[in-house]
C-alpha cells in the first residue's frame, strides 16, 4: 500500500491527548500540568480528550468508545496532531472498530509508544499511514527534559528532516519516573549503540514493544516485514528474562528474522535483569543462528529516556560502521 504522510506539525498546532489504552486518571494533576506545561513551551496548544480520564476494566473505556474517540480526534478539523497519554493495556482492542479509509483520508502525526505499538503498526497495515514511535505525553511530565529527546521530536514532526540518527550524549535509566516526580533522577554518559552484527541495511522501519507486535501476529494488522528494518524494545513488565527470550523465540518462529534486513534494539531498563546467561547478546546469537543481518543493541528508543522520534513504515538505512541509523525520507509533508 502507498503510504500517506500527514502534515508537519507547527508552533500554533492543538494536539489532542488521548488514551487509546489505559486511562490518565491516575496521574497526579500536578504531574498533567507539568507535561501540558511543556507542550505549551514547544509552541502547541494541547487539548485533554475528556474521555481519557475515563476508568474501564483498567482502560479508558470500553473498546468501541476508546475508538470512536480516536476517530473523532482524526477526523475533527481543530485538531492537528494526536499524542497518546502513554501506553499501559488493550489498545489492540480498538484495531477491529476503526474506520481504515477514513484515517488515510484524515491523516495526522500519531505518537505514541509501549502499548500503542498495535496502533502504529495496523495504522501502516491498513491505512499506509506513517504514525510516529516517540515520546507520548508521560515522557514531557517531568522537569527533565532531555535536549536531545526534544530535538529529534522537533526535527521528524516540525522540520521534517530526513534525519540521520546517533547516540544521545547521556541517559536516564528510570522507567517509573513519573511515579516519583519529587525525586531528581539520576543522568549518566551513554555507553553507545552495541555493534552485534555488522552490515549496512535499508528497509522501512516497523516495530515498537516487543510484547504488543506480537498480539498483532497472525492477524491482518500484522506488518509486512519483507524487507523491513525492525526495531523492537522490551519494559519493566516483561521479566523474568526468560520471557523476553520467548519473544524473541517466536520472532523466529514466524519466520521474521528471514525477511528482515536488520534488526535493532532498543534501550532495554536494567530493572529487567539481561545478565550473565540471560545477557542480550547471548539471546541475539541463539535467536538468529543461520541468519545474517546488521543486528544493533542498545538505541536510544523504549521504556528510558531520551526516546527518539520514528517514523514507522519510512525508509531508513542501518549503516554500523558509521553507528548512525538515517532515514532516508521525512515522515512528514
Amino acid at each position: 500500500m502507498e503510504l500517506v504522510k500527514p502534515h508537519r506539525l507547527r508552533e500554533g498546532d492543538t494536539i489532542r491527548l488521548v488514551a487509546p489504552a489505559s486511562s490518565m486518571e491516575s496521574l497526579a494533576r500536578e504531574t498533567v500540568e507539568l507535561g501540558i506545561s511543556n507542550l505549551e513551551g514547544l509552541g502547541f496548544e494541547v487539548e485533554v480528550s475528556p474521555e481519557a480520564l475515563t476508568t474501564w476494566r483498567g482502560t479508558a473505556g470500553p473498546a468501541k468508545e476508546r475508538a470512536r474517540v480516536l476517530m473523532n480526534g482524526f477526523t475533527d478539523p481543530n485538531v492537528d496532531g494526536l499524542m497518546c497519554v502513554w501506553g499501559g493495556y488493550n489498545s489492540n482492542d480498538l484495531l477491529e472498530y476503526l474506520d481504515w479509509g477514513l484515517i488515510r483520508e484524515n491523516p495526522k502525526p500519531f505518537i505514541g509508544y509501549s502499548d500503542i505499538t498495535a496502533l502504529n503498526n495496523a495504522f501502516l497495515a491498513k491505512s499506509g499511514l506513517v504514525s510516529f514511535h516517540g515520546p507520548a505525553f508521560i515522557t514531557f511530565c517531568h522537569s527533565f527534559l532531555m535536549p536531545w529527546e526534544v530535538d529529534k521530536f522537533r526535527k521528524i514532526l516540525m522540520e521534517g528532516e530526513a534525519h540521520r540518527y546517533t547516540p544521545s550524549p547521556t541517559v536516564i535509566d528510570d522507567p517509573l519516573y513519573w511515579q516519583h516526580p519529587e525525586t531528581p533522577v539520576e543522568e549518566a554518559a551513554n555507553p553507545g549503540w552495541t555493534i552485534m552484527r555488522d552490515g549496512v541495511a535499508r528497509g522501512r522501519l516497523v516495530g515498537g514493544h516487543l510484547g504488543t507486535l506480537l498480539l498483532l501476529a497472525g492477524t491482518e494488522y500484522w506488518p509486512e516485514m519483507s524487507g523491513a528494518i525492525l526495531f523492537v524494545e522490551s519494559d519493566e513488565e516483561d521479566g523474568p528474562p526468560n520471557n523476553i527470550l520467548r519473544q524473541f523465540r517466536q520472532l523466529r518462529h514466524l519466520g521474521v528474522f528471514d525477511e528482515i534486513e536488520a534488526l535493532l534494539v532498543g534501550r532495554v531498563p536494567g530493572c529487567i535483569g539481561l545478565e550473565g546467561d540471560w545477557s542480550l547478546p547471548l539471546l541475539v546469537e541463539e535467536m538468529l543462528e543461520g541468519v545474517e543481518v546488521p543486528v544493533v543493541s542498545g538505541l536510544d528508543f523504549g521504556h528510558t529516556n531520551p526516546i527518539m522520534t520514528l517514523p514507522v513504515g519510512v525508509e531508513a538505512e542501518m549503516d554500523t560502521k558509521k553507528c548512525a541509523l538515517s532515514l532516508l525520507e521525512p515522515g512528514v509533508r
